[in-house]
């Protein structure tokens, strides 16, 4: 289960390594300032095998009415152990902020991304069953699957025109593992367990919430990272 968890809220650790403190990478661009006017919020528990509680993490996706530029934020206590990822179409550029919500100063760095070729997409396939249950007002169709020793279920509705990118399964690090899924619609909550019996259980808790939020970037210290990374990667 730690295993799990520690993937799903991989902050790609690969991006201090990747990042040049002094020397700018060419070609990584960013807009000086981001705003958005809708944002989701997500939950995501992590159960021990008893089903003890261990963890919880709360999570807001923003996003923009016209345009396609989207953050996602773990929202956190105020103890600057939160992280900021903004992901810019326009550019192809993501910009994380690293130590949120405190009083230090984050650690910026923009990385440039690249889609993944249609035949390099990981798609999860998942097997639909009859139960309908209600999420954040929604319909939602259950749905089970099988990924190596993971399994779990997924709810989905037809009723929610986002694309995931704007949901639970961006928000909670899913798509690091599987881009996509067989089944069409909108993920709203989603389990994984183990064969120990440690448990992750993510989901929706509002969607198409009206609330701005703006990034002024200039005159940070921004890092850049060389090489491009994944699109599902952040």
């Amino acid at each position: 289960m730690k295993k799990i968890t520690c993937l799903l809220l991989l902050v790609t650790a690969l991006v201090p390594a990747q990042a040049q403190l002094t020397l700018k990478a060419p070609g990584v661009k960013w807009d000086p300032s981001y705003s958005f006017d809708q944002c989701n919020v997500f939950k995501m528990e992590a159960y021990a095998k008893n089903d003890e509680l261990m963890r919880t993490f709360n999570y807001k996706t923003y996003y923009q009415t016209i345009g396609d530029n989207f953050l996602v934020k773990i929202v956190t206590d105020g103890k600057g152990n939160g992280m900021e990822t903004i992901l810019d179409k326009k550019n192809e550029v993501a910009v994380q902020m690293i130590g949120t919500g405190g009083g230090a100063v984050p650690y910026y760095n923009a990385g440039a991304f690249k889609y993944p070729a249609e035949a390099d997409v990981k798609r999860l396939e998942v097997v639909p069953t009859s139960e309908m249950k209600q999420i954040a007002g929604f319909p939602c169709k259950k749905y089970t699957y099988t990924f190596k020793k993971i399994f779990g279920e997924v709810w989905i509705t037809d009723q929610v025109t986002l694309k995931n990118d704007l949901g639970v399964f961006r928000a909670c690090k899913m798509q690091a593992l599987h881009n996509t899924l067989s089944a069409e619609g909108f993920v709203m909550e989603m389990t994984t367990e183990d064969a120990r019996g440690g448990r992750t259980l993510m989901t929706t808790v509002s969607l198409q919430n009206k609330e701005t939020y703006t990034i002024d970037l200039k005159g940070v210290n921004m890092n850049t990272a060389i090489n491009k990374v994944n699109y599902y990667t952040f």
